[in-house]
């Protein structure tokens, strides 16, 4: 570019004032839009020059048509291995091939710049770990087969459901009772377990298995009607302790269906607790001694 001068001589390159870039380790242009304009023209040049270049981008992703993303080549740093008579191991990047060439840069800190590339992904130098379009093939069919097997499967499957849902009837037979309660138990939130196995008498001790496991083995002796009361005890357990909303009340509902008098328990609770307190109120009298004449 002509009209901007040469680089060498251009006051405006940090290397050029010495007495006001004294600690400069590398010279720089302070002129970022020249700088630009020329890399612009120096680019356009050399892909005249060079067709053939391939150019390549510092991004990641690239679009059709566009410099190949910095996940489609590998950079290469080839470099002149001293054997010294011992085979020496080389990184893949510093490995050529037959399909290395040369590339341009087209942007980032590097642009303008010519290096060394391999844009083919099928490189067994550069992409060892690439399987091969044969082995993608076989690879392909065997996902096929495995989604047709499940497929198979999970189909199976929902038709057995449908047909033992066929066949149940009311009152549920004591397995299905119990295929139920450890389905829910296994479904309980943190905070409604050690509540349940303290209600159950289940004690963990040194046993390895979790509160879950020790309960469903509990449950596992109880009859029918046992199983029946643990799946209503968990729906109203919340409630039980006041946890539900209050117009969710599912626990004041059951007693209403079970003819449980509520007002009549709440009275003798108040007397029970008027007696406890009562009891603890009373001062502890000390037993007479007797004197000795």
């Amino acid at each position: 570019m002509p009209e901007a001068g040469s680089c060498a001589n251009c006051p405006k390159r940090t290397g050029f004032n010495k007495l006001l870039f004294p600690d400069v380790q590398r010279d720089s242009c302070i002129d970022a839009q020249c700088l630009r304009h020329k890399l612009d023209v120096y680019v356009s040049k050399t892909l005249e020059s060079k067709p053939k270049l391939v150019q390549i981008s510092s991004a990641w992703n690239s679009r059709e048509g566009a410099p190949l993303g910095r996940n489609h080549y590998v950079e290469l740093q080839i470099k002149k291995s001293k054997t010294n008579g011992t085979a020496t191991k080389l990184p893949p990047v510093q490995k050529p091939c037959e399909k290395m060439t040369e590339a341009i840069v087209m942007d980032g800190g590097k642009r303008g710049q010519i290096v060394k590339v391999c844009a083919d992904p099928a490189c067994r130098v550069h992409h060892p770990n690439t399987p091969s379009p044969e082995q993608v093939a076989r690879e392909r069919i065997d996902e096929r087969k495995r989604i047709d097997k499940t497929k198979l499967a999970i189909t199976t499957r929902h038709r057995a459901l449908a047909a033992v849902l066929e066949r149940v009837s009311a009152p549920l037979k004591k397995a299905d009772l119990l295929t139920v309660v450890h389905h829910v138990i296994g479904q309980l939130p943190y905070n409604q377990v050690p509540t349940l196995a303290k209600r159950h008498k289940v004690e963990e001790g040194k046993s390895t298995k979790t509160p879950q496991e020790l309960l469903a083995k509990r449950v596992s002796t109880y009859d029918e009607a046992a199983l029946c009361r643990i799946l209503l005890e968990i729906s109203l357990l919340d409630s039980a302790y006041m946890r539900s909303g209050a117009s969710d009340d599912l626990l004041t509902d059951a007693a209403k269906r079970y003819r449980v008098d509520v007002e009549k328990l709440e009275k003798a609770v108040v007397a029970e607790f008027a007696a406890k307190r009562s009891k603890e109120a009373k001062p502890k009298t000390k037993p007479k001694t007797k004197s000795v004449g």
